[in-house]
């Protein structure tokens, strides 16, 4: 039975490895159409991941593993695949970030776009804003 719920948490970290790499795929690309699906996804693994864990992790449970030469090598093989798991998604969320700057930078730049038809210049060629409503609006 132990066997078992260590080869579905792999199994479960596989898929989540999985996922996280689709993940990464679509910011890198800015393909946010199945991005949304993915999360959803991702979501349900990790609930999955962290059911199985309480149950593989009971005092007895481990007692069992600690003392048997496969389990031991199946719970350490599960651990450097979570290892993976969360380097993967430390990426993501640097991705995810360097995202958001992005488009906050462009924001920015679209205001600033916009903004560009209330100015003129004053006689020394500064900027200067124009008054709205007719008054005083110097070019």
């Amino acid at each position: 039975m132990l066997a078992l719920q260590l080869q579905q948490q792999l199994k479960n970290l596989n898929e989540l490895q999985a996922s996280l790499e689709e993940e990464k795929r679509c910011l890198t690309e800015k393909d946010f159409s199945a991005f949304n699906d993915i999360l959803f996804n991702k979501q349900k693994l990790l609930q999955n991941i962290a059911n199985t864990d309480k149950q593989i992790s009971t005092e007895k449970n481990l007692t069992i593993i600690s003392k048997d030469d496969q389990l031991s090598q199946a719970k350490e093989s599960l651990e450097n695949q979570l290892r993976d798991c969360q380097k993967l998604n430390a990426i993501n969320g640097r991705l995810v970030e360097l995202n958001m700057k992005s488009n906050k930078h462009l924001m920015q730049l679209m205001t600033q776009a916009t903004g560009k038809n209330s100015v003129t210049y004053n006689q020394k060629g500064l900027l200067k804003g124009g008054q709205l409503l007719g008054k005083n609006i110097q070019a």
